[in-house]
């Protein structure tokens, strides 16, 4: 197998790999999140959010770079200024094909800082308000953090050596009020989250149709 076959069956397969992944959060582990109170929803979402942080934008990574690789390698020969790469990139054809994988599938990055993160920042924020913890292992006393303070590990181990197993329950109670605003802000995740998924997964498409082409 080549290497230019590698990179192929890697960035496709990695780029639609993660679709799927993110694609069950929102199918599967949101429904059943929302059907929580948010005592026990909280600490199993900001759980997620560590795991998915290890995971996707180092599967965005990989496939884009991938895709972008493969992108250069299929221009033509003696391609040599600015303006014959644009036309080689804009003309269709293999070129065209992987510069758009690539584009979609690190879009997720910006997708999520921009259109995600206050959402899931509110999410985090009212887990820590609650005495929740990143994981069973986050210290009683890393706890009522700001949302920045929890992602920076404040405290803590550095979310990337801890996968110890989530916390069961916050340690306050939550009252039905606050029950319906996380339901609401998790099934905001949930459709956004979808979006993220459909993004990196047209990539992956894409990417394969450059393949084949």
């Amino acid at each position: 197998m080549s290497t230019t076959q590698v990179v192929q069956v890697a960035s496709i397969s990695t780029a639609l790999a993660a679709a799927g992944g993110i694609a069950n959060m929102s199918l599967f582990d949101i429904p059943m999140l929302v059907s929580q109170p948010a005592s026990r929803s909280l600490p199993l979402i900001r759980w997620l959010f560590s795991r998915g942080s290890h995971i996707f934008p180092t599967a965005a990574f990989v496939s884009s770079s991938g895709f972008a690789y493969l992108a250069y390698n299929a221009l033509p020969p003696a391609t040599g200024t600015f303006n014959n790469l644009l036309s080689s990139a804009t003309r269709g054809g293999p070129v065209t094909w992987y510069v758009v994988a690539a584009a979609l599938s690190i879009s997720i990055a910006p997708w999520t800082m921009l259109v995600m993160v206050p959402t899931n920042f509110t999410l985090i924020e009212k887990n820590e308000q609650k005495g929740g913890k990143r994981s069973a292992a986050t210290p009683d006393s890393a706890t009522k953090r700001s949302a920045d303070g929890s992602v920076n590990s404040e405290g803590d181990a550095s979310q990337w050596t801890d996968l110890s197993v989530p916390q069961e329950r916050t340690k306050e109670n939550t009252t039905k009020d606050e029950d319906r605003e996380v339901q609401q802000l998790l099934e905001k995740f949930g459709r956004l989250n979808s979006a993220r998924a459909v993004l990196i997964g047209l990539g992956g498409v894409v990417g394969l149709v450059g393949a084949l082409g």
